[in-house]
């Protein structure tokens, strides 16, 4: 017996190496395979980098005369040769991947219908070059320019793929590989603005009206791009070399480039007469970007960096944990051979007492010492091990039910009783998680309470309380069964609807607003009195599934009612990438 009892210790010991080792080899496997995708991700973004760079010298030769300047078609040439090979280096690195057969065969067709467009993009070009200068219409230049612009769309299904894949196999890179896209993205909008100015450059005139709208909603866009990397860059691990990039990003795009597309606008919303021709506009504006793909990689870096070290620490401790559990087990081998023949035998006589011990039952009988040595010993320990297994469940139940009510409070608004913030934010990930797999529809709605302020001051803080909890009430009140709602601080309040499209949510805004608006503020000493709330609504068909641009976008459409009268609810506007 006492054999057997030994063996499954053994057992039980290789058992948890095994585990140890496993669970450390796949920490190195995972480093290993964010670092490929990583260099991947980094891949496509260069492709989606050189075919944005194409356009700047496209977009000169399309204002040269013919005979087309060599310097200008020698620049042409080397921009279509780096973009080949860019696209040459992602189909190999693409083709060469460990993935599954389906994963592959999309990536590779994704890839295969982003380089046709990109042909016959330049095949269009190259059909206006050849006409005389003054043949090429302003029409036909903004169609060459917009058949370049439309190839950059199509890589996105080979490198948000592998952005979702890094982040997959190692989630703390998910963060860096996000700023790095916001990078990718803010270079490729920014290039598209200049695009935007090709065919009014060429023609010298002033822009049209489809051109005027098109140059300010790339420059929101822009805006809204910059906006989002700032928000990514305030994380407190930011490394150096990053935060030097953006400084770098804002000093000369978002200085020295804006100040030239000022005076380009101004001509172009005037007489036309710009002074520079195409080329000569590119020649300023194209470098003035190049800092922001300085930024794209130093994210890259960063993600790399931590891959790197989370790949040489799941080794190191692999290695570690091999070694140690060689010698635990010669520890072990050992400690069983003296419990076996100094320890083991003399507790036999304890051994039901024990057992009992296993199940709980505090109540067994201990033998009765017949001397004081070492079997007493054990006994008295026994007795008292009883005693505080007694005590030690009696304190394991007022712990649980401590923590418990820990953490209802930590999660619940003192006021209101609706959950708090971090709560809101724990529920509602994961709810849009799942939206995200099954494709459901999901609404975020911003709430926050009119005139809040002078409420309080007028009637006191007492009064503002009692008002937020007429609209808690009225919130709770009106929740379907799959909501979310929360007080997100001070007067505002923020909900999360399941299977709920915009024009859904809308009307659930206008029925919350109106039924708060009916709602009397009970415990005021005045019964008129009423609070209105304003309200902004953000879906995932237009704004996507990520809760922190729903958020951004509902806050901006609440503060759109804000600025409309109040009392109102507004529906976001913006699209997703």
């Amino acid at each position: 017996m006492l054999h057997l009892l030994g063996a499954l210790v053994l057992v039980a010991t290789m058992v948890l190496v095994g585990r140890l080792a496993t669970t450390e080899w796949q920490s190195v496997h995972k480093a290993s395979e964010s670092l490929r995708l990583l260099e991947q991700l980094r891949r496509g973004l260069v492709a989606v980098e050189m075919v944005s760079r194409e356009r700047g010298p496209t977009n000169g030769a399309l204002g040269d005369a013919l005979p087309m300047a060599q310097q200008r078609a020698q620049a042409l040439q080397e921009a279509r040769a780096r973009t080949d090979q860019a696209f040459e280096a992602l189909r190999q690195a693409v083709a060469a991947a460990p993935r599954s057969t389906a994963d592959g065969i999309h990536l590779v067709q994704s890839l295969q219908t982003a380089r046709s467009a990109l042909v016959q993009a330049r095949a269009d070009v190259d059909q206006v070059l050849a006409l005389p200068q003054a043949q090429r219409s302003a029409e036909a230049i903004r169609d060459a320019v917009q058949g370049m612009v439309a190839v950059v769309p199509l890589l996105s299904p080979v490198t948000n793929p592998l952005a979702s894949a890094a982040q997959h196999a190692y989630p703390a890179l998910g963060d860096d590989v996000q700023g790095a896209r916001l990078a990718a993205a803010l270079r490729e909008y920014a290039g598209l603005l200049g695009s935007h100015f090709t065919a009014a450059l060429v023609k010298a005139q002033p822009f049209s009206a489809a051109e005027r709208r098109a140059i300010d909603e790339t420059r929101g866009r822009i805006a809204q791009l910059r906006t989002l990397v700032e928000l990514r860059l305030q994380l407190p691990d930011e490394a150096q070399a990053v935060s030097q990039a953006w400084s770098t990003v804002e000093a000369r795009y978002f200085g020295v480039a804006q100040a030239l597309l000022g005076q380009v606008l101004a001509q172009g919303d005037g007489e036309g007469h710009y002074g520079l021709s195409a080329a000569e506009f590119a020649a300023l504006y194209v470098p003035e970007m190049n800092p922001i793909l300085a930024l794209r990689d130093a994210l890259l870096a960063q993600a790399r960096d931590r891959a790197q070290q989370e790949h040489q620490r799941a080794l190191r401790v692999l290695v570690w944990a091999l070694a140690g559990s060689g010698a635990l087990l010669l520890v072990l081998g050992g400690a069983l051979y003296v419990i076996q023949h100094r320890v083991l035998q003399p507790l036999a006589k304890t051994t039901r007492a024990l057992k009992a011990l296993a199940n709980n039952d505090l109540q067994a009988p201990l033998p009765v010492p017949l001397a004081d040595d070492e079997m007493s010993a054990v006994i008295g320990a026994v007795r008292a091990l009883q005693g505080q297994t007694r005590r030690r469940q009696d304190l394991e139940r007022e712990r649980d039910l401590l923590i418990e009510q820990l953490r209802e409070q930590s999660e619940t608004d003192y006021l209101t009783g609706l959950p708090n913030r971090r709560a809101f934010i724990t529920q509602a990930r994961t709810a849009l998680a799942q939206a995200t797999r099954y494709g459901v529809d999901m609404a975020v709605l911003v709430l926050d309470v009119d005139w809040f302020k002078q409420l309080n001051d007028s009637l006191g803080h007492a009064a503002g309380d009692k008002a937020l909890l007429a609209v808690a009430d009225v919130v709770r009140a009106e929740l379907r069964e799959g909501d979310l709602a929360a007080r997100f601080g001070g007067e505002e309040f923020v909900l999360l609807l399941s299977h709920c499209n915009r024009e859904q949510g809308l009307q659930f805004a206008n029925r919350l607003r109106e039924k708060v608006a009916a709602a009397q503020v009970m415990g005021v000493a005045d019964p008129e009195v009423r609070v209105t709330v304003s309200l902004g609504i953000a879906d995932s068909a237009h704004g996507g599934w990520g809760l922190d641009a729903l958020l951004s976008a509902a806050d901006a459409a609440m503060y759109q009612a804000k600025n409309a009268g109040r009392n109102r609810a507004v529906a976001a506007s913006v699209s997703p990438d």
